[in-house]
């Protein structure tokens, strides 16, 4: 960390730019399975856990559900300190079951065909066999369908430990397409009625739903108007990530890779040499172009493991890139101050990631005393991490207030919270001495005596009312939907 005093009355910090891979909330690689299965040093890299199910493993008799099955999952993965996301599938062209979708769903009147996959063209279209294929805008399949999800949202809408869940109910593997059925897609009224079922059920977990523009554009704008995120399955492949900013600016996007690392090196399409189709795009200018806060690291496991042997600068790099990634490039504040007096503060704020922070995060300041102890914090209320855009500089004056901190020898360090919270749940990338979460910045002497609060001209400061209290604007933007 660089340091100097200016004229010996103000501290002027220039924190490095820390060269690790940042695990924060809300971004970063995500790992399929459970933790189990990864090796240390993906899991160490790993943002959230993922897996996908069928439905019919969920609720194998009609009102009788496995939640046993996505609680283990969650305790896994909160145990290892990772949230955890979800989808549930009705059709997969890799299932080796043939009731995707509970058997006891058709026996009560829903119609439903089946596709015999043979000699698959690539490991990713799935595997051979019979595969059941719903007919998905079938009024009996759809209410059985709404009754499901209204018990999946009893259970786990809001769940701490649910960063999002998939809208998976349609097409193959839930991505909205029904390759390589060969089927005709649903109206996209009844595509609709998919999306509209699960928002209704999930009111707090964030939401995400397979990108299809060209099939329903009207029903992809509907979702990111109803604070839905958007994912693209196929990234490398036949996606640059372009679908990524249907969403932008309002919700996270998620990317997941066309297929494991091995197979895209195999192809060409990892160093984006294009087949005759037009697939092949490289990792790195997909997350420019679509901006996503999420990506798969090749699924994980031991196929995350070889991606991450293989191209760990670009791992660590992506790991900071993808999402947002706060700095804090200058600091300006005092030598001293006085007890139970305004501190004034100049910062300049970045954003080095591709997204705005979509979590609803404030920015608090602490006071430590010498022996290490918390003496005080305060928020710091123009600073408002939501409107940081990515590669910008954000210039702003704080006046603090730290009144429980009386004469003596602090520390100053800075933290990025939940808005919620009092502690820091997010990490800068800057390179500091830290007290948990807090980025140390350096020395404060408080003393007895009054004056005038730094940065401010005499006779002119006036301080907000309640100006450490929780900005009612942006409490109010993400009180409607939990932290989303």
């Amino acid at each position: 960390m660089r340091q100097s005093n200016g004229n010996g009355q103000t501290r002027v910090i220039r924190p490095a730019l820390s060269t690790n891979a940042i695990i924060n909330p809300g971004k970063g690689w995500v790992l399929y399975g459970g933790p189990q299965r990864q090796p240390p040093d993906v899991l160490a890299l790993g943002a959230l856990g993922y897996q996908r199910y069928a439905w019919g493993r969920l609720e194998p008799d009609q009102g009788c559900y496995r939640w046993d099955v996505i609680d283990r999952d969650l305790a896994a993965w909160s145990a290892v300190g990772k949230p955890f996301a979800f989808g549930v599938m009705c059709a997969s062209s890799h299932s080796r079951e043939f009731w995707t979708s509970p058997k006891w769903v058709f026996d009560a009147g829903a119609r439903y065909e089946s596709f015999e996959l043979k000699n698959p063209r690539r490991r990713t279209t799935g595997t051979e066999g019979t595969k059941l294929v719903p007919v998905f805008d079938d009024p009996v399949f759809l209410a059985k369908l709404k009754a499901f999800v209204a018990a999946l949202a009893a259970r786990y809408d809001g769940h701490p430990g649910l960063a999002f869940l998939d809208i998976r109910s349609y097409g193959n593997w839930g991505e909205g397409h029904m390759h390589p059925f060969g089927r005709p897609d649903i109206a996209e009224d009844k595509y609709l009625e998919h999306l509209a079922l699960h928002r209704e059920a999930f009111r707090k977990t964030l939401l995400m739903v397979c990108a299809q523009p060209r099939r329903y554009p009207l029903a992809m704008n509907w979702a990111v108007q109803n604070g839905i995120g958007i994912r693209r399955d196929g990234i490398c492949g036949n996606s640059d990530g372009r679908e990524g900013l249907l969403c932008y600016g309002r919700r996270p996007a998620v990317f997941e890779l066309f297929g494991p690392y091995d197979m895209l090196k195999e192809l060409g399409w990892w160093e984006g040499r294009k087949d005759a189709d037009g697939n092949g795009h490289r990792l790195a200018d997909c997350v420019e172009t679509g901006k996503p806060s999420w990506c798969d690291l090749s699924r994980g496991g031991p196929s995350g493991l070889d991606m991450l042997t293989n191209e760990r600068a670009l791992v660590e790099r992506l790991a900071n890139r993808m999402g947002y990634h706060l700095v804090l490039s200058e600091a300006r504040y005092p030598a001293v101050a006085a007890a139970g007096r305004p501190v004034g503060v100049e910062l300049t704020w970045e954003n080095r990631g591709v997204a705005p922070v979509y979590l609803a995060a404030q920015v608090r300041f602490a006071l430590f005393r010498t022996d290490g102890s918390l003496a005080d914090t305060c928020r710091a209320p123009t600073s408002r991490p939501a409107d940081w855009q990515p590669d910008n500089a954000v210039p702003v004056r704080e006046t603090l207030l730290f009144p429980c901190a009386g004469p003596g020898d602090y520390e100053l360090a800075v933290g990025l919270c939940r808005t919620d919270s009092a502690a820091p749940t997010i990490r800068l990338g800057i390179d500091t001495p830290m007290h948990r979460l807090w980025h140390v910045l350096g020395p404060l002497h408080v003393t007895a005596d009054g004056g005038r609060p730094f940065g401010l001209a005499k006779g002119r400061m006036r301080l907000p009312r309640n100006f450490n209290e929780p900005d009612s604007e942006i409490e109010n933007l993400f009180s409607r939907e939990a932290d989303w």
